[in-house]
């Protein structure tokens, strides 16, 4: 799928995030569902661990804290992955090419390491500022918004990703702010309407009144088709959300460094930031190779 190569609107990002991710719906879908299958299965689990224990509601609650806990380790492990896979496959795409789900596997894992520990790094940082204060939770949130196309496209990471992330959203932070919002408000709205309106259709759980006691009874049936839904559209706009938070990575690379000439140009995937001294070394370097391959000029006459 080939876009016109230059500067994005904010309507260009969110039309062209659409079509992506429309493209290839099924390789993201299989790429999350592979990678947080064991969240989900936790999630499935959730109240039949909170009854667990018949008439020991903190047991049950302890149950559920521990397997909640559990649940965030692997999502901190397995979501580097699919975030790698999936900008892999955004980013072929945008250049009308096809990367198959085992080529995107592949290339997230030699990403994986980088990714998990910036990733770490970027929550430590955002758990402090909230802690701190809600404004420079936001603010920050933003500042390094595409921390992780940093590291997968230009292969940084830890503070150099930061740093880099920052200098991107640079005197764009309100319009990195913009799309951004746009796309969570919309996945808050539509999944938190899906939930309740599941929730009213197939209720999971149900409270009986007893002699000793309310007794929750769950709707195995209800609870299946609901998690699984909600979670599927979760998977949608959470993909959706990273396609869009790509492009503007791509515009603000454009609006800046002129990216899209070495879009138009690629050929080997690498889409490191070029210094002017990088581009003056290999410049020369090109001139010496091809002075080594002229013939002499004793030769040439």
């Amino acid at each position: 799928m080939r876009f016109p190569l230059g500067k994005m609107s904010v309507g260009d990002i969110l039309d062209r995030g659409l079509k992506l991710l429309f493209a290839r719906l099924p390789a993201y879908y299989g790429i999350n569902l592979l990678v947080l299958s064991p969240l989900i299965l936790i999630q499935l689990a959730l109240p039949y661990l909170l009854t667990s224990v018949p008439g020991d509601p903190l047991a049950g609650f302890g149950a559920v804290m521990g397997a909640s806990f559990f649940a965030l380790l692997l999502y901190l492990v397995l979501q580097p992955i699919a975030t790698a896979a999936i900008l892999h496959i955004v980013m072929q795409e945008y250049l009308n090419k096809r990367a198959t789900v085992g080529e995107a596997f592949a290339f997230a894992m030699t990403r994986f390491l980088s990714l998990l520990g910036t990733s770490i790094l970027v929550v430590l940082i955002l758990i402090v500022a909230f802690i701190c204060f809600c404004i420079p939770f936001i603010y920050l949130g933003i500042l390094y918004s595409v921390v992780a196309q940093v590291v997968v496209l230009e292969k940084l990471g830890g503070t150099s990703a930061l740093s880099r992330s920052q200098q991107l959203i640079a005197n764009y932070w309100w319009r990195a702010f913009g799309i951004i919002f746009l796309c969570l408000v919309g996945q808050a709205i539509v999944t938190k309407s899906l939930e309740m309106g599941l929730e009213a259709v197939l209720p999971s759980l149900q409270v009986i009144p007893a002699a000793n006691g309310p007794r929750i009874e769950i709707n195995g049936t209800n609870h299946i088709i609901g998690t699984f839904v909600t979670q599927l559209a979760r998977i949608l706009f959470s993909t959706f959300t990273a396609i869009c938070t790509t492009l503007l990575y791509l515009d603000l690379r454009i609006r800046k460094e002129g990216f899209d000439l070495e879009l138009a140009t690629d050929s080997d995937g690498d889409y490191r930031r070029r210094d002017d001294d990088d581009d003056y070394r290999r410049d020369d370097d090109d001139y010496r190779r091809d002075r080594r391959d002229d013939p002499p000029e004793e030769a040439r006459w």
